[in-house]
């Protein structure tokens, strides 16, 4: 790749912003970032939002696109067209979702949301609606989701083997209400959601659960660190109760997601799942993750669904579908 090449992206982005035309910004964070560095430290935390920016860099440049700023956490990015937006994205799940398989034992989950507008561009940021909007719908994007809006959604066509989910309207803080849809990027052939919401099951098609994690959990975790900070204890004492916090918000995630020790993404053959009135148990093992308040119907199909997976992966199991 060459070196001028984000030059030559901000150029081109700056040029359609003059000109009145408009350009996509999308949001990328890290989920479970807060809590991470209470658990971790400092330096852990800043190794993983360095990964974190490498993994994007290469994929956002290539697409026509720049990195405006790094946020810790996140980072907001720039392309020339929504289409370029939303290739990249895909790129990036897909290379984090490979990351990940090859180290479990610490997996990154990520959140994207992209939308699109006329921004005002400065020389370190953008403002302007569209990226307010593109923030906010990243917030609401689980771990491995790309969301974007209507509008995006009906300007741009998706390449082969993507395809939108209407998620339905979202109220967004500050920017009222907005019909959210996601990009579905691996081969699925169904997904089950809890009550809440927080935790989602994806079946694909070569034969694997994936789970996606809300960031509303993660939310949890940073509200009751930041409500920490703001109480008088110094010394020992108040580094110990942080501590305490953290460890015990991330075994409530721990327990919802059962992320300690578990891939996010399971073969079929290591998950047995089991429906009990309006709860989906996962068994893995000697772990156990549970879905509670699942629509029973959608449950019944999810699992109809996993048993022909499973029938077709026996007939031919040397060749998984290509994602």
């Amino acid at each position: 790749m060459s070196c001028s090449m984000p030059l030559e992206n901000r150029q081109q982005i700056r040029a359609q912003m003059e000109a009145g035309e408009e350009i996509a910004v999308m949001f990328s964070d890290i989920r479970g970032f807060t809590s991470y560095t209470a658990r971790k430290g400092d330096r852990a935390a800043y190794r993983l939002s360095q990964l974190h920016e490498t993994l994007l860099k290469e994929k956002i440049e290539e697409r026509e696109g720049i990195i405006v700023k790094t946020m810790g956490d996140g980072i907001m990015a720039a392309f020339t067209r929504p289409s370029e937006g939303i290739k990249a994205a895909v790129k990036i799940q897909q290379e984090i979702r490979s990351r990940n398989k090859g180290s479990p034992e610490e997996p990154i989950d990520v959140g994207i949301g992209l939308a699109s507008g006329t921004p005002i561009m400065t020389e370190i940021d953008l403002i302007g609606h569209s990226v307010n909007l593109s923030q906010r719908i990243s917030s609401l994007a689980k771990g491995g989701q790309i969301l974007t809006t209507e509008k995006v959604r009906d300007s741009t066509t998706l390449e082969e083997g993507l395809h939108y989910l209407s998620l339905g309207e979202r109220e967004l803080k500050g920017l009222g209400t907005e019909r959210i849809y996601e990009v579905a990027w691996m081969a699925e052939c169904c997904r089950l959601s809890d009550a809440e919401n927080h935790l989602t099951l994806v079946l694909t098609e070569r034969g694997t659960i994936v789970v996606e994690l809300a960031k509303e959990l993660q939310e949890e975790i940073k509200g009751a660190l930041e409500e920490l900070k703001t109480q008088k204890e110094e010394g020992a004492f108040a580094a110990l109760l942080q501590r305490a916090i953290a460890g015990f918000t991330q075994k409530v995630i721990d327990k919802s997601l059962n992320t300690f020790g578990v891939a996010r993404e399971q073969a079929l053959d290591q998950i047995d799942l089991s429906l009990h009135g309006t709860n989906l148990i996962a068994k893995l093992g000697r772990k156990k993750l549970s879905l509670k308040g699942v629509d029973p119907n959608a449950a019944t199909v999810f699992l109809k669904k996993l048993d022909e997976v499973k029938q077709r992966l026996a007939r031919s199991p040397a060749t998984p579908p290509k994602e």
